[in-house]
């Protein structure tokens, strides 16, 4: 064994005994424990293999075949609209969502149901006007104010959304609609007895 082997056995064997533990002698205090060595910081990750929450649900998605059936699929995206672009300002994006969609804005759709709720209560009026029996009539008359409450609180809420004032409507009074439908329930009666 050349001198050099030894010094590296020699040196080995300290280093075992100074990693296992100084052994103790008597009187000696106990030495302090090492500190551990800290961990090493994780690698910078690669953006390769990485894949957010987003990717996942995406291609959870398309494995289950969510995308399959979409309406266009494989054909080419049609341009956009020039008009909407022009005249909507920073609305575009969200009336071009809406077209895409087949869908309405929230104050076009609540102007539907408006004028359905208004011909229903039409309807109840009408048959207000034309019914002999009180009884009838008095529920008739309740069941268009109920009716005109919540046409009411449609037309609240339509005023509130309508993009320009001209477009908002009038609300409807209950009393003054059931006093016309009196006058025209007696002029009806008038001519049915030849008055």
């Amino acid at each position: 064994m050349s001198m050099s082997d030894e010094r590296r056995q020699r040196m080995e064997e300290l280093s075992r005994t100074a990693s296992t533990g100084r052994e103790l002698r008597e009187g000696d205090a106990p030495a302090e424990p090492e500190e551990q060595p800290r961990p090493k910081r994780p690698p910078f990750f690669n953006t390769v293999q990485y894949e957010s929450w987003i990717d996942q649900q995406i291609r959870r998605a398309q494995e289950q075949g969510a995308f399959d059936n979409l309406k266009g699929a494989g054909q080419p995206l049609a341009p956009d609209d020039p008009n909407v672009a022009a005249f909507a300002g920073d609305d575009a994006l969200g009336l071009k969502l809406l077209k895409n969609n087949e869908a309405l804005p929230a104050w076009i759709e609540l102007n539907k149901e408006i004028a359905a709720d208004r011909a229903a209560c039409r309807r109840i009026l009408d048959s207000y006007v034309t019914e002999r029996d009180r009884e009838r009539r008095a529920r008739f008359a309740a069941d268009y104010r109920r009716r005109v409450v919540e046409l009411n609180g449609k037309i609240d809420q339509y005023n509130l959304i309508v993009p320009a004032t001209h477009l908002e409507q009038i609300r409807v009074r209950v009393e003054l609609e059931l006093r016309d439908a009196d006058a025209q329930r007696w002029a009806l009666l008038d001519r049915q007895n030849g008055v």
